[in-house]
C-alpha cells in the first residue's frame, strides 16, 4: 500500500473519529450511528498502521492490490449501513402510520363526544 494512501487513510480516519466524538458530546447523533462510524474509523486506522493486514487479506480473497481491498471494504460497509438504515426507516414509517391512525381515531372519538354533549345541552 503506497505511503501516501496510508497517511491519507490515517489522517482522515482520525479526523472522522474526532468529528463523531464531537457530535456525541453535543448529543447530535444517536449511539447506534456513532458506533458504526467509530468502528469504521478504527478499522481504517488499523489498516493504515498495519498495511500488512490489508496485503494479506487482499491476497487471501484474491483482490489484485491492497488499495482495491480497502475500497472494497469501504463499499461493503457503506452498503451494509445503508441497508440497516433502510430497515430502520421502514420500521419508523410503519410506527408513524400507526400513530397517525391512532391519533385520527382519538380525534374522531373526541369529536363524537363533543357532538353528543352539544345534543344533550341544546336538545337538538
Amino acid at each position: 500500500m503506497p505511503i501516501l494512501l496510508r497517511v491519507l487513510l490515517l489522517v482522515f480516519s482520525v479526523l472522522s473519529m474526532i468529528f463523531v466524538v464531537r457530535r456525541i458530546r453535543k448529543s447530535q447523533v444517536q449511539l447506534y450511528d456513532t458506533t458504526f462510524w467509530l468502528f469504521l474509523a478504527v478499522m481504517f486506522v488499523i489498516l493504515s498502521i498495519f498495511p500488512e493486514l490489508a496485503i494479506g487479506l487482499s491476497e487471501l480473497i484474491g483482490v489484485q492490490s491492497p488499495v482495491n481491498f480497502v475500497y472494497l471494504v469501504i463499499i461493503f460497509f457503506l452498503l451494509a449501513h445503508c441497508f440497516m438504515l433502510s430497515l430502520r426507516f421502514s420500521r419508523l414509517e410503519a410506527q408513524f402510520k400507526r400513530f397517525v391512525g391512532e391519533d385520527a381515531l382519538k380525534r374522531m372519538d373526541t369529536e363524537d363526544n363533543e357532538e353528543k354533549t352539544d345534543e344533550y345541552t341544546t336538545g337538538y
